[in-house]
């Protein structure tokens, strides 16, 4: 018997490297290459860490709200949460504190 499902494999491009990295970073708090990667290849991407690392840096550098660190190693990719917002200017800004 063979196998009729295939899996059509694509190429990564920058979109499908936001969309993952974004739900990783939304549902897990941060994200990493290697993780974005993993996901990718699952959905049927041909993905190379070094393709997602690169799509990742220009994502982080045109996005006021993607923020990493890095431990020398890897980078770890989190959402910048801005929290000092306030709805007029006569309103006391909001805060934790």
């Amino acid at each position: 018997m063979t196998n009729t499902f295939k899996k059509a494999y694509r190429h990564i491009d920058i979109g499908a490297v936001k969309q993952v990295a974004e739900h990783l970073m939304l549902t897990n708090l941060e994200t990493t290459t290697l993780e974005v990667k993993n996901v990718l290849r699952k959905a049927g991407f041909i993905a190379f860490q070094q393709d997602v690392s690169r799509m990742m840096d220009v994502l982080s550098r045109q996005s006021v709200n993607w923020q990493y660190t890095c431990n020398g190693e890897f980078r770890t990719y989190t959402f910048q949460f801005n929290m000092g917002y306030q709805l007029t200017p006569d309103t006391p800004r909001f805060s934790f504190n």
